[in-house]
């Protein structure tokens, strides 16, 4: 079980945002424009910024000499009750090292910002204060409220758990037997991380976009299938959380994308719980074993 207090400070309040290494920017941008229908907010000589709503980016997108495809980064917005000195003494203490951006808004389009790595050396960064864009989002088909979660197979799953549950703040939602557990942040959506025990190194296996109405769900699939990008799951509804949505095949290849809608919130009391790894756990309308 994870060593945390009920008095250690929860450093994680959402996700926020995700920085992803490509071996195309303009390819990668094109599917995260016409795909996915985020906007371009940003772009310099090596980031370009994509984002929603009136938010600076929820996906930056790099393409750096030397660094692997795959994600490289995942931001969470510090929770509010918790200050940047008290993340720091919560960093301290657990021995884990860290930065302090010391021009956060114009390197990194946020107001304040720490910056650490988790066991397998993705970056974390803790922020506070994303820029907002002074205009409106063009025309979207298809409305997103928040990017909500990614998917990460690591390399020591008890390691990793430690990690963002005693050091990060973030809480069992449920689990798939051994393999999988969903961890929530303090905005209590069912989760803001998933961490996968998988063969092979660890990698990102998705990202997910929550949509403002299902309708707003169907509306991406039929562009991702117009689009021919290959679903990876259509139409399912999952168990832990709920949510009813597809994946496709992404960009940087291996990574997934899921739309989804109806994600749950966990109560305050909320105790988790462990599913059979059998199909039905990924999507409740598949019929029982043996039908």
């Amino acid at each position: 079980m994870p060593d945390f207090t009920e008095t250690t400070p929860r450093l994680a309040h959402r996700l926020g945002y995700v920085v992803l290494q490509v071996d195309d920017l303009k390819v990668a941008t094109d599917m995260f424009v016409n795909e996915v229908q985020l906007q371009v907010n940003e772009k310099t000589d090596e980031a370009v910024y994509l984002g929603s709503g009136n938010d600076h980016h929820w996906v930056v997108l790099r393409s750096d000499e030397g660094v692997a495809r795959g994600l490289r980064t995942i931001g969470f917005e510090l929770d509010e009750s918790v200050s940047f000195e008290q993340a720091e003494a919560v960093l301290d203490e657990a021995g884990v090292p860290y930065e302090r951006s010391t021009d956060p808004v114009a390197q990194d389009r946020v107001g304040e910002l720490l910056r650490l790595a988790d066991p397998d050396g993705t970056t974390i960064e803790l922020f506070r204060g994303m820029l907002s864009v002074p205009w409106p989002n063009a025309p979207r088909w298809v409305k997103l409220e928040r990017i909500l979660h990614t998917a990460i197979a690591v390399g020591d799953f008890k390691k990793s758990l430690h990690f963002y549950t005693a050091v990060l703040g973030l809480r069992e939602s449920d689990w798939i037997e051994e393999t999988s557990v969903f961890l929530h942040a303090t905005d209590r959506y069912h989760h803001s991380l998933v961490l996968q025990q998988r063969p092979g190194p660890p990698r990102v296996d998705h990202l997910c976009f929550q949509t403002d109405t299902f309708d707003d769900v169907m509306r991406a699939r039929a562009i991702v299938q117009r689009s021919g990008f290959e679903l990876r799951d259509d139409l399912l509804k999952h168990a832990p959380s709920g949510s009813i949505g597809f994946y496709f095949h992404g960009i940087p290849e291996g990574l997934g994308i899921e739309f989804c809608h109806g994600h749950a919130i966990v109560e305050p009391d909320h105790k988790a719980g462990r599913f059979a790894r059998v199909l039905q756990a990924k999507d409740v309308w598949q019929p029982p074993a043996g039908y």
